[in-house]
């Protein structure tokens, strides 16, 4: 029977509708929610030795796996996945899970006749996949009789083929990326979970289309290696998408304290009816991100922020860089995401503009409280009405700064 025919139409509808939100750039049934039938069956999309070809099919089918309540730490799922190595006639048979469709065709574990791959004819062993993430996440515990043991997860966006597993690792021109996560034992107890979350790249040395992913997880990276009993349990793989910049201009030149991982910037111009976003330069760090500048006006009149949203190829994952470009010649120095409330300008005439989230007084030097007010992200305060002079600006937690009034 078509294994796809035991689903529950609930299910079914679960999953495609989860596949159509995440419009192919992340896997179906990442954090194995959904299983054909009970603990022992397989999980919706994945496949193992029950299910596997080949010429020991038959000796090869025995259960390498099951189904266990519970998730990885912060997670919110139901279950998550556990493969086992089984001793079979003396053999060990590491544990195997894959998307694509196991090949049991020798009795010696390390034969290039046992191999997982992509099967293109049958829709319940290949996985279409045609995006190019960045990096893969998943949650694993691992334990191992030995603490050399090392247990494997491989992703491989691969061409038009029936790909096989390891067979075809090394010749890059059946492959478009490969991502390797690989973990000695996490716990030294079989019966106690110590959750860890392995993140590593795609490597793009490869000539081929994405046309497939196939994904191979393993209790060993050597086949027949280890020990019976040894266990790796997964939960919620992840393909990342950078949305990051590695370079971010005003006027041919870099920002002052650019970091790739640092959101928020202040620059002063001479005159912020002239900045535009022709005036912004940036680099993304990978080729498939895009990114949209805009100039928006503040309240104050000394001031704009510029916009830099960076979108992934996902379409979802975005960063929002931004610069606070003003005519005052103070430019804090510390991020304003780091600080409780940041002003600007300083000193002023008019207008000061103050950012944060906090209730703040402004106190002349008599003590006297001459304004309070609530920030709620940015706001503008008019300050024309104070005497000329020096305040303190100071927030609900006790943290001051100075105001010159002029």
């Amino acid at each position: 029977m078509n294994k796809k025919s035991t689903f529950s139409l609930l299910t079914a509808m679960l999953v495609f509708g989860w596949a159509l939100a995440q419009n192919g750039y992340q896997l179906p049934n990442p954090g194995f929610e959904q299983w054909d039938g009970g603990e022992t069956s397989e999980p919706t999309h994945w496949n193992t030795f029950s299910s596997c070809d080949g010429s020991f099919a038959g000796l090869a089918s025995n259960n390498h796996h099951y189904r266990r309540g519970g998730h990885r730490p912060g997670g919110n799922g139901d279950y998550y996945l556990t493969i086992y190595t089984q001793s079979i006639l003396g053999i060990k048979a590491n544990g195997n899970m894959t998307t694509g469709r196991v090949h049991a065709g020798a009795m010696s574990a390390n034969s290039s006749e046992n191999y997982n791959y992509t099967q293109r004819s049958n829709s319940d062993h290949n996985q279409p996949f045609t995006a190019t993430p960045d990096s893969l996440y998943v949650w694993v515990s691992f334990y191992a009789e030995s603490n050399s043991s090392i247990a494997q997860v491989t992703a491989i966006i691969h061409g038009d083929s029936d790909y096989r597993s390891p067979n075809d690792d090394g010749d890059p021109t059946q492959y478009k990326a490969i991502a390797l996560a690989r973990t000695t034992r996490t716990t030294t107890s079989a019966s106690s979970m110590q959750w860890k979350q392995l993140q590593v790249p795609f490597k793009y040395l490869g000539s081929a289309d994405a046309h497939y992913m196939l994904i191979n997880m393993t209790t060993n990276s050597e086949p027949g290696a280890g020990a019976a009993n040894d266990s790796l349990s997964i939960d919620d793989i992840e393909f990342i998408y950078s949305a990051w910049l590695t370079d971010l201009k005003y006027k041919g030149n870099t920002i002052a304290g650019f970091e790739k991982g640092k959101l928020h910037y202040e620059i002063h111009v001479d005159d912020i009816n002239n900045v535009t976003p022709a005036d912004i330069a940036f680099t993304t760090e990978v080729n498939d991100a895009s990114a949209n500048v805009e100039v928006l006006q503040l309240d104050c009149d000394t001031a704009v922020e510029i916009e830099v949203t960076v979108t992934a190829e996902d379409g979802t994952t975005q960063k929002v860089y931004t610069i606070l470009a003003t005519t005052s010649n103070y430019v804090s120095v510390i991020a304003p995401e780091k600080v409780a409330f940041d002003l600007y300008p300083n000193p002023a005439s008019n207008k000061v503009e103050i950012v944060g989230n906090t209730a703040i007084r402004i106190i002349d030097m008599q003590g006297r409280v001459v304004m309070s007010h609530n920030i709620d992200g940015r706001k503008c305060i008019d300050i024309s009405s104070l005497a000329t002079g020096l305040y303190v600006v100071q927030d609900e937690n006790g943290n001051v700064k100075k105001l010159f009034k002029q």
